[in-house]
């Protein structure tokens, strides 16, 4: 029987659009080992120099325990394959911050080119240099390259009037953040030759991918006119792509493209600016197996999660929505009605409105509850966006999804945060979280009772701070 350790396995998404120099690795969400003290620790991807590294370093807020010495290894998945793995290693970490030298992971020859939906995934098992732990443990976290799309025909006019000084502009915006990211200009070089030239105009740009072709007039892309750009070096801040034609070969060879002599370019670009999100999902005690080990799963639970996968996103057949004060989710109302008591009853009233009215609740919370039931999929959790979700949970008495949020509350308790937790598990009637905070704050005395967010709770909570002191003499 294999020996208990603790298993964090990184789902790592849109890894293709990862900078290779805008900012070295990859940092994993911090997570805490119970089983080992409650130390915090983190791991760092690393594919900024050929070799791809991956680093283990305690967290630069783990103060508990001067030195550590741990043995651990590290596989690499693609969709539950493994395609990588290290040897075990032994490393004493001295203090906080301090992390391993590095292990560089060799990859086989069958190494794929490319990621099944661009997804690496990284397992760390760790475990005791001295003693056994007492369960096995598995902490499940995903980050999450934020990647936006867009298709977009552009204009250009007056072609057979450009001149090497004179160029046709476009301008690539963000929809989400609405800056202005890449600038495309399309005109004659000093030779004749026509040319595309891209322009960074946003300094935090990971990275630019962008495709087109010229359209000729009844729409039909030109075939010999294909042209497809890359920008992963946030340094490199212009880039020229020739046509390799003239512009009087252009209209010669294309003539029947331009329209009012003007042309137009069917365009895709798709851009990354960072980090959309990461977090802790899920963390699971006394697992016997690891889901790293089982590359078999039920078809039928398969072929479900794709179709509900496809109806969220395609928002197809909706017959409700969700209203916050700034967005509107479409949503079903079968899939809410199923999972809670609190939609079942309002969904069978007679006369009930299409939109149900939520300005109360915050839109993340609301997206990720949707997520959540539909998928089954937290996303990445902080401490305040869980404590949002687990508003929603309660509101709507989704239990499952409420447990799930509270167990995330308590994996990330902190004395800094243990009186915030307390009020909001008191207010939420959530038993369990207020119990565990409150052995929480026996457990660390001094460090909360003296603290002035204590006495601000002593101020509005009076009763509250009596019950939970009084559990320090049970």
């Amino acid at each position: 029987m294999e020996e208990n350790c603790f298993i964090f396995k990184w789902d790592i998404e849109n890894i293709s659009f990862w900078s290779q120099k805008k900012g070295g690795g990859i940092k994993s969400p911090p997570f805490i080992m119970e089983t080992l003290r409650r130390t915090k620790w983190q791991l760092i991807f690393d594919p900024s120099k050929g070799d791809f590294e991956i680093y283990l370093k305690r967290h630069e807020d783990c103060e508990r325990l001067s030195t550590i010495g741990i043995k651990y290894e590290y596989s690499i998945f693609s969709e539950k394959k493994i395609i990588a793995k290290s040897d075990r290693f032994f490393h004493t970490f001295r203090e906080a911050n301090d992390s391993d030298e590095g292990t560089d992971v060799v990859w086989g020859e069958t190494f794929p080119e490319s990621l099944p939906q661009d997804t690496l995934t990284i397992c760390c098992k760790m475990w005791k240099c001295v003693g056994s732990m007492e369960e096995r443990v598995e902490c499940v976290a995903r980050t999450r390259i934020g990647v936006e799309r867009k298709s977009f025909d552009w204009a250009v006019e007056q072609v057979s009037d450009l001149e090497p000084k004179t160029r046709s502009t476009y301008i690539i915006r963000s929809v989400s953040g609405g800056k202005s990211i890449m600038s495309l200009n399309f005109f004659i070089a000093a030779e004749g030759i026509i040319c595309l030239k891209l322009n960074t105009l946003w300094e935090n740009l990971y990275a630019f991918h962008l495709r087109g072709r010229i359209l000729d007039a009844s729409g039909v892309p030109e075939h010999n006119t294909i042209f497809e750009c890359n920008f992963h070096d946030p340094l490199y801040k212009e880039l020229y792509f020739p046509f390799h034609l003239k512009k009087d070969e252009l209209i010669t060879a294309i003539y029947s493209s331009f329209v009012n002599n003007g042309l137009t370019l069917r365009c895709e670009c798709a851009f990354s600016t960072g980090i959309a999100f990461s977090g802790i999902e899920s963390i699971v005690y006394g697992c016997n197996t690891s889901s790293m080990n089982s590359a078999v799963s039920d078809p039928l639970s398969n072929i479900v999660a794709r179709n509900l996968k496809s109806v969220l996103r395609e928002q197809l057949f909706c017959d409700t929505k969700l209203k916050t004060k700034t967005r509107c989710f479409p949503a079903h109302k079968c899939i809410l009605g199923a999972c809670s008591p609190v939609f079942k009853a309002l969904f069978t009233q007679e006369g009930v409105e299409e939109c149900v009215n939520v300005e109360d609740l915050d839109d993340d919370a609301v997206e990720r509850m949707l997520q959540y039931v539909y998928l089954g999929k937290l996303g990445g959790l902080e401490w305040e966006s869980a404590c949002k979700l687990h508003d929603v949970a309660a509101k709507f008495e989704i239990l499952c999804l409420k447990k799930e949020c509270s167990s995330f509350l308590k994996t990330d308790l902190t004395p800094s945060k243990a009186c915030e937790a307390l009020i909001h598990a008191d207010k939420k009637k959530d038993d369990d979280l207020k119990k565990a905070v409150q052995n929480f704050i026996v457990e660390h005395g001094k460090d909360i009772i003296n603290s002035d967010a204590w006495k601000e709770l002593m101020g509005t909570h009076l009763q509250l701070a009596a019950d939970t002191m009084i559990q320090k003499f049970k």
